[in-house]
């Protein structure tokens, strides 16, 4: 039997085996771009589970501000096709990786993840590092919540929500849950229309039920790649609306790593927001930590004109 630091090394070795030119075709993902090309790298938005680009048209338009910004429906979910991979946490970073291609993008980005997209965004910083200009883990999942058995429970209980999503929609009671889901979250009127179709459609639903699998298996996968590059400067958010709860500290805890092990990092905590309220009521810490981002690529001259030569 390999040791567990062997069965590692061997298993980050065959990700990253898989992840060069030559892969197979990735599908053509709806994207969501906002913003004219700039001095500064590109932002790419990563939505949590079951989410997509919809869930970030407040913060596309704040960003743009300042730049290029897009948000993107993942393989399946949303707006996009089916993906080509599968929905472990290397396969979405390779299907990320296609789309940065397609759009041009082969320069240094700055990553946000959300929730479990952070997960996804932190495995594609491992992967391919040199492509990261930034990082920003908003309420993020990440390979630090695999030491915490409470998390993992957690997560675990999210998993069982999910298949409750699935159920639902056999039920036919999907477009009803749509509906209150949607409602409070303070999206313009055509988002959230993508929203509550993404949340009413069977086969959209079943995509984000496979993604959400595959979460706690990739606490694995990401840690086997090294994790969140220290190298890279990274920004943690986080909040909740009971900071004095035994779960919310440990969140913290997990949360928090990645930016205090950066070279460059920047931990920013939101007493009294919820999971969501980054993507609406609180979203100018999101604002807040790219603008930092993006000072510190220019600064290193990973300017936009870079990501085209």
């Amino acid at each position: 039997m390999p040791t567990p630091r062997l069965a590692l090394t061997v298993l980050a070795a065959s990700l990253i085996g898989g992840t060069g030119q030559g892969a197979e075709p990735q599908p053509k993902l709806y994207v969501d771009c906002r913003g004219a090309p700039s001095a500064s790298p590109t932002v790419i938005l990563e939505a949590g589970a079951f989410g997509g680009a919809a869930d970030w048209d407040l913060v596309l338009d704040d960003l743009a501000k300042g730049g290029r910004v897009c948000a993107y429906d993942r393989g399946g979910t949303g707006r996009s096709p089916p993906r080509a991979g599968g929905e472990d946490v290397a396969s979405v970073a390779r299907e990320l990786a296609a789309t940065l291609d397609g759009l041009g993008e082969t320069g240094p980005v700055i990553l946000v993840g959300h929730s479990n997209g952070a997960l996804y965004a932190e495995t594609f910083a491992a992967m391919w590092p040199e492509r990261v200009a930034g990082l920003v883990y908003v309420n993020g999942v990440g390979d630090d919540d695999a030491d915490d058995p409470v998390l993992v429970g957690e997560l675990k209980r999210e998993r069982r929500l999910s298949d409750l999503a699935v159920a639902l929609a056999r039920l036919d009671l999907a477009p009803a849950v749509a509906q209150m889901v949607t409602g409070p979250s303070g999206l313009p009127a055509e988002a959230a229309a993508r929203k509550r179709a993404a949340l009413s459609d069977p086969s959209s639903l079943r995509a984000a039920r496979d993604e959400d699998r595959a979460i706690i298996p990739g606490l694995a996968v990401a840690r086997a790649l090294g994790g969140s590059p220290p190298q890279i400067p990274t920004v943690a958010i986080f909040g909740g609306p009971d900071p004095d709860s035994p779960t919310y500290r440990r969140w913290r805890l997990a949360e928090a790593a990645p930016a205090k092990r950066a070279r460059a990092g920047w931990v920013l905590e939101a007493v009294g927001a919820t999971h969501t309220s980054f993507l609406g009521r609180d979203r100018a810490y999101v604002t807040a930590a790219v603008d930092w981002l993006r000072s510190i690529a220019q600064a290193n001259g990973q300017h936009k004109d870079d990501n085209h030569d």
